[in-house]
């Protein structure tokens, strides 16, 4: 029996965080499905599609429908201002990035829900 190729991706290989990837286990994030304008975030985590995926909606009736995903955005924003800097915190991650940076810029940032964006149809 012959292995795959190198470049085959193994059915149960998740992509790490440099291919856009999250955690082993998934994360949670929202489906927006841009041409019926709804949205809705995912109950538990989940691995995060890519552009050019399919991903397939089972609706309370038991139809299938198929959207194809075409785009992926992960969202950031301030974090509060009250957690301490890295020198007055013995470990991370409650602490802050310290030192020079521009007054308008932010030192910590949290993330939101990535939304994953689809259309109609099969990819």
């Amino acid at each position: 029996m012959s292995s795959p190729p190198d470049t085959a991706r193994s059915v149960t290989e998740v992509p790490g965080p440099e291919e856009g990837g999250g955690p082993p286990h998934g994360m949670p994030w929202t489906l927006v499905v841009d041409d019926e304008d709804w949205s809705a975030d995912l109950e538990h985590g989940a691995p995060m599609p890519r552009e050019g995926e399919t991903v397939e909606y089972i609706t309370e009736s038991g139809d299938r429908r198929l959207f194809r995903v075409v785009r992926v955005v992960h969202t950031v924003q301030g974090a509060p201002g009250e957690r301490p800097s890295v020198r007055e915190e013995p470990s991370s991650p409650n602490s802050t990035v310290s030192g020079d940076h521009p007054e308008h810029a932010p030192t910590a940032l949290r993330a939101g829900l990535p939304r994953v964006h689809v259309t109609t149809g099969e990819g």
